[in-house]
């Protein structure tokens, strides 16, 4: 695949290498992909893994003008023999996290002329001469965008968002049927822990329907309530799910449509609420443990439910709903306090919850 911009084969080419990217691993390296793309115009960007990257396959043309070739399931020092061998100059990002894979990997390119610009914590050990001491940001996105301007030396645009299609805004509005009450999307299929139970769902959804807003339930990939089980005891709730949508990656777009007529996502910490966060839907998030510095969704406006602890592990399925609930209403109220006024995500009229 050949980009967009004329490459220079005298400028060094700009490899990005990472562990294994899934679905918000992706989202959250578009930042530094395009803080790339515009710094280093002239250069020839390859993205590599050692497994596979979300970015190569589902995301792919919301990148494809900034890397030019994609190695998943590749070792480093294979696409280094093929993109920079001897004589070649070439820039390594590495946004992998082990200390010692990183160590190991800079003793490795010593030498080669080859500049290996790590994600170390602080920055301490890619510190150069010339170089200012900068604290490494505490959220991800935030610290590969960096890696990026450690390079340029400048400060860069920061853009997360995606682009939207007109024929997925098409699809969204003939979803909502012409339904004029504020939109709400819940969200509960994922793997393992993550999982929302079916009382959580038929739960959050009665009490926002009795309020007066028009829920969706979006039946993503993964494990999670049944849509039969949810509709028998819910039937006001509506579902999006893949049979809407021609393939996986129009869903995406369809998905990402009614992210932004929604008022609100609700749902459970992970690659959906990053994808929603893309259109700036404000969002509840229900965390079974990871680190929010490091993995907040970045709509900016997000209140985030603690998943109580089973012992060493927690559980979205053992958050009560009245906590969720409590941080719906404490969401929408700012929605309506601070952004009255805005197109698609305004409100009619105040709506109270009630108790189920």
């Amino acid at each position: 695949m050949e980009s967009s911009f004329a490459m220079d084969s005298s400028a060094p080419v700009l490899i990005f290498y990472a562990r294994n990217d899934a679905l918000g691993d992706g989202l959250l390296r578009i930042p530094a992909l395009r803080a790339a793309r515009t710094a280093f115009p002239q250069s020839r960007v390859v993205y590599g893994a050692t497994r596979g990257s979300s970015l190569s396959h589902v995301l792919r043309k919301h990148v494809a003008h900034l890397v030019d070739d994609f190695r998943t399931n590749t070792r480093l020092s294979a696409i280094l023999a093929e993109f920079a061998p001897r004589g070649r100059k070439a820039v390594v990002v590495d946004l992998r996290t082990g200390v010692p894979g990183l160590m190991l990997t800079a003793l490795q390119l010593a030498g080669r002329g080859i500049r290996h610009e790590a994600n170390f914590a602080g920055h301490l050990l890619s510190l150069r001469w010339g170089t200012r001491l900068t604290l490494r940001p505490e959220h991800n996105a935030w610290r590969y965008h960096r890696l990026i301007e450690r390079l340029a030396a400048r400060h860069l645009p920061f853009d997360h968002r995606l682009d939207v299609p007109d024929a997925a805004r098409t699809l969204a509005r003939q979803l909502r049927g012409g339904c004029s009450r504020p939109l709400v999307l819940l969200g509960g299929n994922a793997q393992g822990r993550k999982c929302m139970s079916e009382n959580q769902v038929v739960a959050v959804a009665g009490n926002l329907i009795d309020a007066g807003y028009q829920v969706l339930y979006l039946a993503t990939p993964g494990n999670g309530p049944t849509l039969r089980a949810l509709v028998a005891k819910e039937s006001r709730l509506e579902v999006a799910s893949p049979e809407l949508a021609p393939d996986i990656t129009s869903f995406d777009d369809l998905l990402l449509a009614l992210g932004e007529m929604a008022v609100a996502y609700i749902g459970m910490e992970g690659g959906l609420a990053h994808l929603m966060a893309a259109v700036m839907t404000p969002a509840v998030i229900v965390n079974n443990g990871a680190n929010m510095e490091r993995w907040r969704p970045l709509s900016n406006a997000v209140e985030v439910v603690a998943a109580p602890r089973r012992g060493r592990s927690a559980y979205v399925a053992d958050a009560p709903v009245e906590a969720i609930l409590d941080a719906a209403r404490r969401l929408l109220a700012a929605g309506r306090r601070d952004h009255a006024t805005m197109p698609e995500r305004r409100e009619t009229a105040p709506v109270q919850f009630g108790a189920r």
